[in-house]
């Protein structure tokens, strides 16, 4: 019998789990504003596997089994366009599943399709494992807007900057970005947007905060596809979740990571997970400056 996936979780090495310094975003701008934050990225760096990548790829597979269409969909059409990632990959097609996936089998990372062909990006297909607080079935189909609802500030803040960057992108060149969140809930796969500040109210000190709360960090990057699948991007989320203790021997980390929290409006520390425990969080950061 297969081992769970749950077990297979509790088996992860701490380091198959933890965030490169270079994935972190930089702190946030003094007064606050949203910003992309999009660099370019060597194609031959991508999706390069780091060790202890096969126990978490072995978790990956497991969870996609078990959770089925809660962590991937893929709408008609997108056959080719998995086909195309596929190959990127280097992996071989499987007839009894869809393309994509077979993709979200082999590597580490979430993998996501987004079409550009109506000119109005829309995801059409999603192998997620590491969900943040959403669910794919309610996000499926939607353009970019309506995915991007609950984040503060999008709307008119980076709504059109984001359409015109994926719409922007050129066969060959990979961008990459990152994304942060405190969560007070371990499991990797996380894909109700309720888990959040399911703890509000008992974590109000530094000690609590290390002993409690965990940070996700995405390190997203965005490819377009080659023909015949040059209409739909590649967004790929390789997902690190540690304790916020972790941060401990990690101090510019810490550091832009306390002065992003410290400018942050409240809606965008509700939305991070932070604002309950906003104390608690920057007393334990302060504390590991010292």
């Amino acid at each position: 019998m297969s081992p769970r996936p749950e077990e297979l979780e509790a088996r992860l090495p701490p380091e198959a789990l933890r965030a490169d310094d270079s994935w972190w975003p930089k702190p946030a701008p003094d007064p606050f504003r949203h910003v992309v934050g999009a660099r370019t990225f060597p194609p031959e760096q991508w999706l390069r596997p780091r060790p202890h990548d096969a126990a978490l790829v072995a978790w990956r597979r497991a969870l996609l089994d078990a959770e089925g269409k809660a962590a991937f969909q893929a709408l008609p059409g997108t056959e080719t366009a998995g086909e195309v990632l596929l190959g990127l990959l280097g992996g071989a097609a499987d007839g009894s599943r869809h393309p994509l996936d077979t993709a979200g089998r082999l590597v580490a990372e979430d993998l996501c399709l987004v079409d550009l062909a109506d000119g109005d990006p829309r995801l059409v297909g999603a192998s997620l494992a590491m969900p943040n607080r959403w669910l794919l079935a309610e996000k499926l189909g939607r353009p970019m807007l309506d995915i991007h609802v609950p984040v503060p500030g999008y709307a008119d803040q980076l709504a059109d900057v984001v359409d015109r960057f994926l719409k922007g992108l050129r066969e060959g060149r990979i961008m990459t970005r990152a994304n942060w969140a405190i969560t007070d809930d371990p499991r990797l796969f996380q894909p109700a947007a309720n888990s959040r500040a399911r703890q509000a109210g008992t974590i109000t000190t530094p000690e609590q905060a290390a002993q409690s709360l965990h940070v996700r960090v995405e390190y997203q990057t965005l490819r377009l596809l080659p023909s015949p699948a040059k209409n739909t991007v590649v967004f790929t989320i390789r997902t690190a979740h540690e304790p916020l203790s972790a941060l401990r021997d990690r101090p510019h980390v810490v550091s832009d990571l306390a002065a992003t929290i410290e400018v942050m409006p409240e809606a965008d520390l509700d939305y991070k997970g932070v604002l309950p425990y906003r104390d608690a969080v920057l007393g334990l950061l302060k504390g590991f400056l010292r």
